[in-house]
């Protein structure tokens, strides 16, 4: 609970990402609308930046120190369009009803 009544509460940034909704939630025909191509993060990149770049954490490591993805939880900020200097990461926005991401609340 907010002590102040006259100030906002700050949300953590999970917080804040527990509460965005997905277009493609329940949808299993739902197409990405970023694609990884992690044959690449795993056999030549050398950093693997996305893995410590994407708030949503779509980008994970296993045991292997293998790259996986998962698109669902994209929240489209394009950090990892940024941040992949390996072309790995390719953008397209399908039809927004089968498959973009986020359903923006504001802005």
């Amino acid at each position: 609970m907010n002590p102040d009544p006259g100030t906002p509460n700050l949300l953590s940034l999970a917080e804040r990402l527990g509460r965005v909704a997905y277009r493609n939630q329940g949808r299993s025909e739902a197409r990405p609308h970023i694609v990884v191509d992690t044959a690449i993060c795993n056999s030549g990149c050398p950093h693997k930046c996305t893995t410590y770049v994407c708030p949503a954490n779509c980008y994970t490591l296993d045991e292997m120190n293998q790259v996986h993805f998962q698109f669902e939880d994209c929240i489209e900020c394009g950090t990892c369009m940024y941040a992949c200097d390996q072309g790995a990461v390719a953008w397209s926005y399908p039809d927004p009803e089968a498959g973009r991401g986020v359903n923006w609340q504001r802005g």
